[in-house]
């Protein structure tokens, strides 16, 4: 939170963050503290890790009394963080005063810790309790895990139900929300959030007793408006939309709705709903219920591109007037209407492109965004935050496309007031990749560009975690996710395990070879923490993939860092004859690696590396450990051997004849067993690390 600050990312961004510390963490910690035994205690933790927090960046309230201070939001959150630890009764609520330093500012909620069952009973008695409901998301105060998860069974239950009149308020609230959406993010994933959804979408059935059309557009609009807002402000695949098929509407809507089509190519049916709209936006007093009720909401959506585009062409050839283009344009403006602007901008930002120094059809594009970026002139509470939520979608790409028109008509002076009017949406939309100014700064680092700039990051990392007078590196993980979209995975593996090697090599040579040991294995946790850290999907800068059309910049996803890592432990066997210490760092970072990915209980089953020769399998997460050491290298060049020597270090059988890994794994789940149960209840980290030798 503070180097978001120092970095001045958008306000949007640090309430991110601090929802995250305040509504994930807790509970996060909470899953974890029954691992931990006498005379630790999760208080105590807390305390030592708040000791690390930069106090010129958190001061205490009672160092605050400029109201424009800008560690204020920092302060709050700190004091919040540990009034949420208190309510999942991670420390005792008396212990805050001392934590702090100071006398707390605020107390526990009124109404205590929810249960998610007992939201959803109370929201499906009285459905207006939901809004509400979905307003305390936008607090900090902890809840927000029970919230999400009420209001995901919600919803689920709603699109089961057909109830689109209730969803859409749901919709609708979430989409005045933007920081509520992420909060939501932090609980779910996006599959579980949007897959009812987009089934209803693509199953939609007209309500029969609906008498007007425009009901059924402002309900469908609405839910579509909130899938397209996840969809792009998450940049998420398609397949995580949970629907597929030729015949899904949200597919076709994501990959073709911004797409015109030539009216050679559209059927009869798509011909005369196309001339109803037409006639209805030009040459009518408005859209009539006859115009909606032969185009039904699907087809709409995937008309309005190719009604873009005839709109215009008409207006270049002199058959529109450019009032008339703008009058009619103005009708989509109408907030059961207005979903259908993100198509319609997206298919202008595509012609924005096309233009150059030469071409004619900027004198009807500018107009026509005039018309569309302004709010409506008309506008309501719902209606305005709807078009906001739909500039959010499209302004970033449409922002670039803009830069590149006014480059190509320098003579334009109306391009300027509507990148004036996109700006405070372009920060909206989650920013996986690298800003162009800090991808320059990183890979000007002398030494080595990119790859040096991350690993003095790892290093400044390290003494941080090994000091508590330091403030914190200025780490942002976008660096380390750029580092592996542009120089590869087994680039950056590469390095993360040449520092491993290197410290390793200074303990068992330096004097103070136990400090070194130490810093080693705090380097060994550093590291395996980026490894299996999500990556989510990223493009860099140096590719143009935000100046390509929306549904053509999904980003294909590479070999991630967990990926190369199984790749080498695969060959870790023929690594040792060359060179031991690498493989035996490889092996030991693995090892750590999917215990990290199944410590939470989830476990992975199996082999981890799809379509590897050879990975690791974690079975049962970490409840039991002994059970959860089960290592697949079947594949692998050679058979690898764990064996322990005198001193417990863990050392790999160079001989060919190798031991059945089996019947390895049994004697070690064994071994680790009886020393487990030697060392009491929840001994079996301990018991593994002593019969690995590797703490």
């Amino acid at each position: 939170m503070a180097n978001a600050m120092y970095r001045e990312e958008p306000p949007q961004s640090q309430i991110h963050l601090r929802s995250f510390l305040v509504n994930k963490l807790p509970v996060f910690l909470n899953n974890y503290s029954s691992m931990i035994f006498p005379p630790l205690n999760m208080e105590y933790c807390i305390s030592q890790a708040l000791l690390r927090v930069d106090p010129a960046a958190f001061p205490s309230f009672s160092q605050m009394f400029d109201i424009l201070d800008k560690n204020s939001m920092l302060s709050e959150a700190r004091q919040e963080f540990l009034f949420a630890c208190a309510l999942h009764q991670l420390i005792p609520e008396q212990s805050i005063e001392g934590l702090l330093g100071d006398v707390p500012m605020q107390s526990l909620p009124a109404s205590g810790r929810y249960v998610k069952n007992n939201l959803v009973s109370l929201c499906t008695a009285n459905p207006a309790k939901i809004d509400d409901m979905i307003g305390e998301l936008e607090n900090f105060e902890g809840n927000a895990g029970e919230i999400v998860g009420a209001l995901i069974e919600i919803m689920s239950t709603l699109c089961s139900n057909n109830d689109t009149m209730t969803l859409r308020g749901i919709c609708n609230s979430l989409v005045r929300r933007a920081a509520v959406c992420d909060t939501v993010m932090l609980f779910t994933s996006a599959q579980t959030l949007l897959q009812p959804l987009c089934q209803l979408l693509d199953n939609w059935q007209e309500q029969e007793d609906q008498g007007e059309s425009q009901p059924m557009y402002d309900e469908f609009g609405s839910i579509l408006l909130f899938v397209s807002t996840v969809f792009h402000h998450f940049d998420i695949d398609y397949k995580e939309l949970g629907v597929e098929g030729p015949n899904s509407f949200c597919i076709k809507y994501f990959q073709e709705s911004s797409e015109s089509r030539h009216v050679n190519l559209l059927t009869e049916r798509e011909s005369d709903q196309l001339g109803g709209w037409i006639r209805g936006l030009f040459e009518t007093e408005g859209i009539s219920d006859e115009v909606m009720s032969m185009c039904k909401p699907k087809e709409f959506h995937l008309l309005v591109a190719t009604l873009f585009d005839q709109s215009l062409k008409a207006c270049q050839a002199k058959i529109l007037s450019l009032e008339t283009l703008k009058g009619g344009l103005e009708y989509l403006l109408e907030p059961f209407l207005l979903p259908s602007l993100v198509a319609g901008l997206t298919f202008v930002t595509h012609k924005l492109w096309e233009t150059k120094e030469s071409s004619a059809s900027i004198d009807t594009l500018i107009p026509a965004l005039e018309t569309l970026l302004r709010p409506p002139s008309s506008s309501t509470s719902d209606s305005s935050a709807i078009h906001a939520a739909v500039l959010s979608i499209v302004a970033r790409p449409l922002d670039d496309a803009l830069m590149h028109a006014q480059r190509q008509h320098r003579s334009q002076t109306d391009i300027a007031p509507l990148l004036d009017i996109l700006k405070p949406h372009t920060q909206r939309q989650q920013r996986k990749s690298a800003a162009y100014q800090e991808l320059k700064t990183w890979t000007a680092t002398p030494g080595g560009g990119l790859l040096a700039a991350l690993n003095s990051t790892i290093q400044s990392l390290l003494l941080w975690s090994t000091s508590t007078e330091m403030p914190p590196p200025n780490y942002t993980h976008r660096m380390l996710l750029e580092a592996v979209h542009v120089l590869g995975a087994k680039a950056v593996l590469k390095l993360l395990v040449d520092e491993i090697v290197t410290q390793f090599s200074s303990a068992a040579t330096d004097e103070t070879g136990a400090n070194a040991q130490q810093d080693g294995e705090m380097l060994m946790d550093v590291v395996t923490s980026l490894i299996v850290a999500p990556t989510g999907s990223v493009g860099s800068p140096l590719l143009p993939t935000r100046n390509l059309p929306i549904q053509h910049s999904r980003r294909q996803h590479g070999l991630s860092l967990r990926n190369a890592l199984q790749t080498e432990f695969a060959g870790a066997y023929e690594l040792s004859k060359s060179n031991l210490a690498r493989a035996e760092a490889v092996v030991r970072l693995h090892r750590r690696a999917e215990y990290f990915v199944g410590v939470g209980g989830s476990g992975v089953r199996g082999g981890v590396g799809d379509g590897l020769n050879g990975g690791a399998g974690v079975a049962g997460g970490g409840q039991d450990l002994a059970a959860g050491l089960g290592v697949d290298v079947s594949g692998a060049n050679g058979a690898m051997g764990v064996d322990v020597d005198a001193d417990g270090s863990m050392l790999l059988d160079q001989t060919q004849g190798a031991p059945d890994i089996d019947d390895v794994l049994k004697d070690a789940g064994r071994r680790i067993s009886t020393a487990a149960g030697a060392a009491g209840a929840g001994g079996f980290m301990e018991a593994e690390d002593a019969f690995l030798g590797i703490g």
